[in-house]
């Protein structure tokens, strides 16, 4: 868990929802380890974690965004209905700018004094676009936003290098061999989340509450 001074933390996860071998089990499997991620978080509008969801197969869908969710069972409620899509195509390209143009913006609930950050669940190299993944995501890093990568990788779908490409930090990224080995990580990405604030926890919080939030 973090300590209350550095929770004020606006988290997005976008999860790879294209076609699966395992299908909706998969898919499941994907959303219960962001559910125990939100586990080690305190979610709130004021003080705590803002959370947005964004799941993308041929396209990017923002299934909610930072300012919906007040508490935590109502995020991962909602989480645990967020409908498989089942895509052919892998659009991470997609998934990115949406990051950048529509959830980490201050009219959709972002905090521009508090750390931005995208947990990228993902199983499959892009399909779409990826030849265009290395300039968005650099787009998106340079827009304040920290991505911190999670890959299945052992489907033999996913290169390694895409999420070197993409992470904010080389050393915040992690990899698993099978779906069910996701929640042994989850404390770890909570972790790293934590870590992201911008500068001395207090002095974050004081600006906080000196505007408002």
């Amino acid at each position: 868990m973090c300590k209350v001074c550095c929770s004020v933390i606006d988290v997005a996860f976008v999860v790879d929802s294209s076609t699966k071998r395992q299908g909706q089990s998969t898919w499941n499997q994907m959303l219960a380890f962001v559910s125990l991620i939100l586990d080690s978080l305190t979610i709130s509008q004021e003080y705590g974690f803002r959370v947005s969801f964004v799941s993308y197969g041929d396209r990017a869908n923002v299934e909610f965004r930072l300012s919906e969710y007040n508490d935590r069972q109502s995020a991962k409620q909602r989480i645990r209905n967020i409908r498989y899509l089942g895509s052919a195509g892998s659009n991470l390209p997609a998934a990115l700018e949406a990051l950048r143009n529509q959830v980490f913006q201050t009219n959709a609930g972002a905090r521009s004094l508090a750390p931005w950050v995208a947990v990228i669940v993902t199983d499959r190299s892009p399909t779409i676009r990826a030849q265009e993944l290395v300039t968005v995501a650099s787009r998106v890093r340079g827009a304040g936003i920290q991505i911190i990568p999670v890959g299945v990788i052992g489907s033999r779908q996913l290169d390694r290098n895409i999420l070197t490409q993409i992470a904010f930090a080389q050393t915040q990224l992690t990899t698993v061999n099978d779906y069910n080995q996701l929640a042994g990580v989850a404390s770890q990405v909570a972790g790293w989340i934590c870590q992201s604030y911008l500068s001395e926890c207090s002095d974050a919080l004081h600006n906080l509450k000196t505007v408002g939030w």
